[in-house]
């Protein structure tokens, strides 16, 4: 039998949620078995990742999901989640000029994420009925 773009899907999703639990649970008997090494920051940043792609997936499954909706909740998770990953980074180190950036940028696309998220869509109120 040949996979289909569903059981495709599915196995990625368990993928992205396993690594999602591994590089979040056990960061560092990951990083011991690569030859990479540990390092906490980008491996935050891999389980970032893995929960805004989960994220997405599910918002966008939902019955009669708006895909522009979906993707802008999912973008949030992933905004707040990297900004927040960057702005420790950058309380723990003042000099770390990119960690800022990174903080400053995601804070920027969150805020205009969440007003768009509250925001009516367009093409909604323009497709209903007058009264």
């Amino acid at each position: 039998m040949k996979p289909t773009p569903f059981i495709a899907r599915l196995n990625w999703t368990a993928g992205f949620a396993g690594a999602a639990l591994v590089q979040g649970l056990f960061p560092r008997t990951f990083a011991d078995g690569t030859s990479w090494g540990r390092n906490a920051g980008w491996q935050r940043e891999i389980t970032i990742w893995n929960i805004g792609l989960l994220t997405t997936i599910a918002r966008l499954r939902r019955p009669g999901a708006d895909i522009d909706r979906a993707l802008t909740g999912g973008f949030c998770v992933l905004s707040a989640l990297f900004g927040l990953n960057h702005l420790t980074a950058a309380l723990r180190s003042p000099h770390s000029w990119a960690n800022w950036l990174g903080a400053g940028a995601n804070a920027a696309g969150l805020g205009l994420g969440v007003v768009a998220l509250a925001t009516p869509d367009v093409r909604t109120i323009d497709n209903r009925e007058d009264p």
